[in-house]
């Protein structure tokens, strides 16, 4: 396996990189439905296509990129909290080390979309938004909790579709994505 300090990337892979963290940007910050401690959004969809791609450490750091474009360029209102940046690296890195050079199942992308669910989303973004706001763990973690039930098969189902899809297939022959078998 290669190492990342060795590895080297074409202008396509730098070109495809820096795309899906814009794309990232603008699903998180323009088309993003957000309250003080939930947030419905559709960046999944890059996040995995990078991890799949290019595996765990370009995800995680270009997930800790896109926050911090995110944030810096186009601020909500909301204060600035590293931990948040933590989750977004963390968060492709789970996708990554779940799904990159492995066949991309249905039970592997349940599994990768729950933990990533379980640890990042309920788990460290509630910590810091308690550290933030210092509301009440136990008393936010149940809208959370809600919030992450309700869009877990959504993203689930999405995610299947577009592995599934041959026209994805067909853009990502150059990448080690190991597509599943269809019937």
């Amino acid at each position: 396996m290669k190492n990342i300090s060795s590895r080297r990337f074409s202008a396509k892979d730098i070109a495809v990189i820096g795309l899906m963290i814009a794309i990232k940007v603008v699903l998180t910050r323009f088309l993003a439905v957000e309250t003080q401690f939930v947030r419905v959004s559709f960046t999944f969809i890059p996040t995995i296509l990078l991890a799949v791609m290019y595996g765990p450490w370009v995800s995680g750091f270009s997930g800790a990129g896109a926050d911090l474009l995110g944030f810096f360029l186009f601020p909500k209102g909301f204060p600035f909290s590293p931990g948040f940046t933590i989750s977004a690296a963390i968060g492709p890195m789970i996708y990554a080390f779940i799904l990159y050079k492995k066949r991309l199942s249905l039970g592997r992308l349940i599994t990768a979309n729950l933990a990533v669910t379980v640890l990042v989303n309920v788990g460290l973004n509630s910590l810091w938004l308690y550290i933030l706001y210092d509301q009440a763990f136990w008393g936010m973690l149940p809208i959370r909790l809600g919030e992450n039930i309700l869009t877990l098969p959504i993203e689930i189902a999405i995610i299947y579709w577009i592995t599934g899809n041959p026209s994805i297939q067909r853009l990502l022959t150059d990448y080690p994505v190991k597509w599943r078998k269809e019937k």
